[in-house]
């Protein structure tokens, strides 16, 4: 199936909708004035979003979220019964306008690509977050797994409430979850004026084996690179931040339950200057941290009581 080309305008839900398909292209779409979501696809498989645009995304009265491009489940089942989306590439998009909620976003996708894109005006440019457990709604029981987000640029406008540029999240809630983890890369990225309260410029949590590389983060409020709780086998290496605002965190080890490598990375010399280069606050975290350059933070480290290898 194909939606090539075509512009629509002034929906009360969603501009394009599908549900249950193999082998979709969207392609060279014009969405804008919508309630809930530019795109939405709901258990597809093999499918490719591509070079399209969407704006101005409302989320109507009633509405809890919205989103400019959302691959989903039906979580009122379990994943027997409503299947996840699978094999999904959404490239080369435009985004912007969704000031309530996120620009792209994934639940529970499976090899879900989401490369080159343009993201602006958005409370979270990316999310890829679990979907909720089918019987119990206050609990999440199935991950966004072999994710790729890669090449994107972020930028989040003034104004809007506190939201991540890039956030991804297992499933589960407390630190030390066992509940299926997130996995995948983040890479290559350029993210700008994201972060505020319980946000960063790039936040993950819940993961297994994530690795979050070469990206770039110009500037954040709090936190630049967030590693929230529960992250095991976590890869941090080779990336840029600079003008980090607020109480100006460039690489933020949040809470525990986290072990990996801290490999490569680099903060830039501002003014004012990065307040912490790395902090790591909880003495669970066991991290390899070495070859950064912290320097031209005013505390380079703060790494508590965690155990650090060099």
């Amino acid at each position: 199936m194909s939606i090539l080309g075509g512009r629509l305008r002034q929906l009360a839900s969603d501009g394009v909708h599908v549900e249950y398909c193999d082998h979709l292209t969207v392609e060279r779409v014009s969405i804008s004035s919508v309630g809930y979501a530019g795109i939405s696809l709901l258990g597809v498989t093999d499918a490719v979003v591509q070079d399209s645009a969407v704006s101005d995304v409302r989320q109507s009265a009633g509405r809890i979220n919205s989103y400019g491009i959302t691959v989903t489940r039906d979580a009122r089942s379990p994943v027997d019964v409503t299947r996840r989306s699978t094999r999904v590439r959404i490239i080369r998009n435009r985004i912007s306008g969704v000031p309530a909620w996120e620009g792209i976003d994934t639940h529970a996708g499976d090899t879900i690509e989401i490369r080159g894109n343009t993201v602006t005006g958005c409370r979270v440019g990316i999310a890829a977050v679990p979907s909720k457990s089918a019987n119990d709604r206050n609990t999440t029981d199935v991950a966004p797994t072999n994710l790729v987000i890669a090449d994107n640029r972020i930028t989040r406008s003034r104004g809007l409430a506190a939201g991540s540029g890039i956030l991804v999240s297992g499933a589960g809630t407390a630190v030390g979850s066992t509940a299926p983890r997130a996995t995948g890369a983040i890479t290559g990225n350029t993210v700008s004026g994201a972060g505020g309260d319980d946000a960063g410029g790039i936040l993950v949590k819940l993961t297994s084996g994530m690795v979050v590389e070469s990206n770039r983060v110009a500037s954040s409020e709090d936190d630049g690179i967030r590693i929230e709780h529960s992250n095991t086998r976590v890869v941090v290496r080779s990336n840029v931040i600079s003008g980090v605002s607020g109480s100006s965190v460039a690489l933020d080890v949040r809470a525990g339950a986290n072990d990996g490598s801290i490999t490569g990375n680099r903060v830039e010399r501002t003014n004012p200057p990065v307040r912490v280069g790395l902090r790591i606050g909880d003495p669970a975290n066991r991290f390899l941290v070495q070859g950064n350059a912290f320097g031209s933070a005013t505390v380079p480290e703060a790494l508590g009581r965690s155990v650090v290898r060099r």
